[in-house]
């Protein structure tokens, strides 16, 4: 069952990667005076409504934004449900915002080390950063993925978060001690492609995260006030 739920959780992390790769091309070639040099990224959380549409987002700074008009894509499948995104806008009305591009971004669902009952992958990464959104709800990771195509049909990266333990400081506050579980999945690595990922907090009943992931470069260690 654990299984099932990463390699679903990999499969979306393969849907945003080529969004992301799209949206970064995009950035990369249009600067100046360009239409997506006026662009602003936010992530947030996304609510449907009846129809499957989006008509305000919460973003991860703490604030609502209502879109000038409704937005729908494949991917919101869902009525009255909230998704976890990454809006593409342009901000040029005071009352609303215009949307360029709802991208879905995949949560990595926080599962006990004993879940795991096969053993904890930790096949290497490349880290690009990691932090906490302002309304203390998601640790936000970005990370480069060694990609390639693969005769096997299989073939996919699988991801999800490790809770270690919960260790009790000094100063007498709770610290959460996370890992990347990554594993290859026989994907060959000829290039390295960007995914970003967003892990929920509200569950984890401490003060601070200690989030660790292996590397290219060795194992990589972060921490973060979460209260």
């Amino acid at each position: 069952m654990n299984r099932k739920r990463l390699t679903a959780l990999s499969a979306s992390c393969l849907l945003w990667m080529l969004c992301m790769l799209a949206a970064c091309e995009q950035e990369n070639y249009d600067k100046g005076d360009g239409k997506y040099s006026r662009l602003v990224t936010a992530f947030v959380e996304a609510p449907t409504n009846q129809e499957r549409q989006v008509v305000y987002v919460d973003t991860d700074e703490g604030e609502r934004l209502a879109l000038n008009a409704p937005y729908t894509a494949k991917w919101l499948l869902k009525a009255d449900t909230t998704y976890r995104a990454v809006l593409y806008y342009y901000e040029e009305e005071k009352e609303a915002v215009r949307p360029y591009m709802l991208a879905s971004l995949s949560t990595a669902t926080v599962l006990p080390v004993d879940s795991f009952k096969k053993g904890v992958k930790t096949d290497p990464v490349k880290f690009e950063s990691a932090w906490v959104s302002k309304t203390k709800k998601y640790l936000n990771t970005g990370i480069y993925l060694k990609m390639g195509t693969s005769e096997n049909a299989d073939a996919r990266h699988i991801i999800g978060i490790v809770r270690d333990t919960i260790m009790l400081q000094a100063d007498g506050k709770l610290t959460a001690h996370l890992r990347l579980y990554h594993y290859q999945g026989d994907v060959p690595e000829y290039y390295s492609q960007r995914t970003y990922f967003s892990i929920p907090l509200k569950d984890i009943a401490a003060d601070s995260v200690r989030f660790s992931l292996n590397t290219y470069d060795g194992v990589v260690t972060k921490t973060f006030p979460i209260k």
